[in-house]
């Protein structure tokens, strides 16, 4: 009875021991849930402008690629902002290295239109008078809006956004990307996140008096500098939990660099754009400074030193930049999967030509010179040897391209600037000849240009002539033929 009595009393503690042992891990379950994965954070970085400066980001941006540093939103102004605008879109730190070295700076700083493609009458203005002071008469005696109407980094930049045609906002971009201007009526500045990639970019490097503003309708975009210069601000914004800012240090000034009046206006700007650099200092998270004391504003030919200057600062902040580096080689491998996924590559056959910013009639002539290009690939060399040899005729100051779409189907859309402040349009000249010690001559000259005079065919009847390039690819003793000239 014992022995009885004692296997019940074994048979009841093993089914304690089993329901200890289950309330226990219910318990332990409930208390203790399985924690979420851990979310990465957010990284932005804004890039400061600074003409030539500016090509240090490269560097930057190189060495965040090789460290693993995301970028997951970017913020530029000036060249910042076409650093960063290009970068975006997909270009790799080796792609802007490249696009840099391939650029012809000197032509791209100075915006003049180079002999071979003047045409015939711009041509025999040259040698009469090698000066390349116009002044236009238009609405009296005028000056152009900037040195340099953008025409060939409008070109430069068409190139590269070209794909992005039709795009809805910069959020769609490969890296989500935004670039600040300044509206040169309201003095208050535009960030642009959204509309034409390739107005934005021009926009954002319209540095006063060098580069002419852009226009749209009412609204003048100049240099965003004036007002935002390193726009950690505009970046954050966009929804980063981290904030980069790359600064670029430069010399410091003294009286005896301010001798001509270009140095004036270079300080000038510097004092302007100092405040809001300090603001985007102080909103930033992290700061690169790039020590580029040995360079100038435009030392675009040192771009490789001034690069390798951005990747040697960003070496120097290693210990904390890595801090917001992806460690795991999967998900870094996913980050540039998505981040490829949203890049456009290719762009459709233009099956039309339009042209855009000139009358009804100049409008058909250069639609149909242009015609060729239509049911073909795009060749951006042919396109914009055609587009420079229209800026040669005298009449534009740029031209400009990008792709569009209309009833369905694609095609290319180009825009004529005609300068406003010319034709008619005079060009003085002057000439001292001191062979003499005793008797030394100065001479006084000028040539006066009139466009779209009237002429007169066989039966009599007035007509305007318009001077249009031809379009091809013939070698550069033709490229200054015109179909219909006089001016």
């Amino acid at each position: 009875m014992f022995r009885k009595m004692s296997g019940r009393m074994s048979r009841k503690l093993f089914y304690l021991f089993l329901l200890t042992l289950t309330c226990s891990a219910v318990a332990q379950n409930t208390a203790a849930p399985q924690a979420p994965p851990k979310k990465r954070l957010r990284i932005s970085v804004a890039l400061e402008g600074g003409s030539a400066y500016g090509l240090a980001h490269i560097g930057v941006l190189r060495w965040f690629d090789e460290h693993h540093v995301p970028v997951d939103y970017v913020a530029g102004t000036s060249m910042g902002g076409l650093v960063g605008g290009f970068y975006a879109t997909g270009m790799s730190p080796a792609d802007l290295n490249q696009l840099v070295a391939n650029a012809d700076w000197d032509q791209i700083v100075s915006g003049a239109t180079e002999y071979q493609d003047l045409s015939f009458r711009r041509k025999e203005d040259q040698r009469a008078l090698p000066n390349s002071i116009v002044l236009g008469l238009r609405n009296g005696v005028a000056l152009p809006a900037g040195l340099n109407a953008g025409h060939p980094i409008s070109l430069m930049i068409d190139q590269q956004t070209l794909p992005y045609h039709g795009l809805k906002s910069f959020n769609d971009l490969p890296t989500p990307f935004r670039c600040v201007a300044t509206d040169l009526v309201t003095g208050k500045p535009r960030v642009f996140h959204d509309g034409p990639l390739e107005e934005a970019l021009r926009a954002t490097m319209s540095i006063p008096g060098l580069f002419t503003p852009v226009r749209d309708n009412e609204k003048l975009y100049v240099d965003g500098g004036l007002v935002n210069n390193l726009p950690s601000d505009v970046v954050r914004d966009m929804g980063a939990d981290i904030v980069i800012a790359v600064h670029l240090e430069t010399a410091p000034v003294t009286a005896k660099d301010l001798k001509s009046i270009f140095d004036v206006l270079g300080q000038t700007a510097r004092i302007i754009t100092a405040e809001s650099e300090v603001r985007g200092l102080a909103q930033a998270d992290a700061v690169v400074s790039v020590k580029l004391a040995e360079f100038t504003a435009l030392d675009f030919k040192s771009f490789a030193r001034i690069s390798a200057k951005g990747y040697d600062a960003a070496q120097s902040r290693q210990a904390l930049l890595q801090r917001f580096a992806i460690t795991d080689d999967a998900e870094w491998a996913e980050y540039l999967r998505q981040r490829e996924a949203r890049r456009r590559t290719t762009v459709g056959l233009p099956q039309f030509v339009k042209v855009e910013g000139v009358g009804p009639e100049a409008a058909r002539v250069l639609e149909a010179a242009l015609k060729p290009l239509a049911g073909k690939p795009i060749d951006p060399a042919t396109l914009a040897t055609y587009l420079t040899r229209l800026t040669g005729t005298g009449r534009y100051e740029a031209a400009d391209y990008r792709m569009t779409q209309i009833d369905g189907q694609e095609g290319i859309v180009v825009r004529v600037h005609e300068k406003e402040y010319a034709p008619p349009m005079i060009q003085p000249a002057f000439q001292v000849d001191g062979g003499e010690s005793s008797n030394v001559n100065f001479t006084l000259g000028a040539r006066l240009s009139f466009m779209d005079l009237p002429a007169t065919v066989p039966n009599g009847a007035p007509i305007f002539r318009l001077e249009i390039p031809m379009l091809s690819q013939a070698s550069s003793t033709s490229r200054s033929r015109v179909p219909a000239g006089g001016s």
